[in-house]
């Protein structure tokens, strides 16, 4: 009772409190190191320069979040799938973690709306920022509260209240596999190149190749990220050829 009270008026009195409020409402609980989550919403295009000189950003709880986020997802679907295989298990947190789902979760959990970013750069062109900042997000609960505390948030707030497994179950998200075997049933040459973008951005652009042609394009933080965009990018293409074939 005490701390809570302790907790309240330490909020009221706070100069950023609209700010740690609205962290709050996120959370359901109230941190112990306010600071942790101001750093999770500082993209690195918004980087601070540090007291040592050195830039200052949620870049490495951005690292700490995918690795934490990863072994709890994984930990809540070898408990929740017993008879399951290691390939099903894959596949499901394959699904769960992916850049696209983390994107959506991080605006149904309203993290976006607290996000420090300068989007004049290739930032807009990888639309990640909010899957990204997720991943920090996460590093910072883990590092403020501790395991036990982060896979409750985890478990609670997101995978139950905002995740429908049984949907996911029977979702097919890798796009690259769709679009090879859709290439090898029509006899279609498909290839891909990808290569990591010159201005130090940590950013892969794939083009797919059809039949020499560029019809899609994707971007990443790994290639295999951007090549599942491009290959994405390119079945929806095909999808939209074969609607116009049907009208016609």
């Amino acid at each position: 009772m005490y701390n809570w009270i302790y907790q309240s008026l330490r909020l009221i009195f706070c100069p950023k409190r609209r700010y740690h409020k609205a962290i709050v409402r996120i959370l359901g609980f109230y941190p112990k190191q306010f600071d942790y989550y101001e750093l999770a919403f500082i993209h690195r295009s918004a980087s601070k320069i540090g007291a040592d000189g050195s830039f200052v950003n949620n870049e490495r709880l951005e690292y700490l979040g995918d690795a934490i986020l990863s072994a709890i997802t994984a930990e809540f679907l070898f408990e929740k799938y017993p008879l399951q295989d290691e390939g099903f298990l894959t596949q499901m947190r394959s699904k769960m973690v992916n850049r696209e789902i983390l994107n959506k979760l991080a605006v149904k959990i309203n993290l976006q709306k607290l996000i420090i970013a300068h989007t004049n750069n290739s930032i807009s062109k990888v639309k990640s920022i909010n899957g990204d900042t997720f991943e920090a997000f996460i590093g910072a609960i883990y590092l403020d509260r501790g395991y036990k505390k982060t896979k409750q948030f985890i478990i609670k707030k997101v995978i139950e209240t905002h995740l429908d497994l049984d949907e996911l179950v029977n979702t097919d998200t890798n796009y690259k596999s769709q679009l090879i075997e859709w290439s090898q049933r029509y006899k279609r040459v498909v290839s891909f190149k990808t290569n990591a973008e010159q201005d130090n951005s940590k950013i892969f652009i794939c083009n797919v190749q059809l039949e020499n042609s560029c019809v899609g394009t994707g971007s990443g933080k790994s290639k295999k990220e951007a090549e599942q965009n491009a290959a994405k990018a390119t079945m929806v293409l095909v999808l939209e050829k074969k609607l116009k074939k049907a009208k016609k």
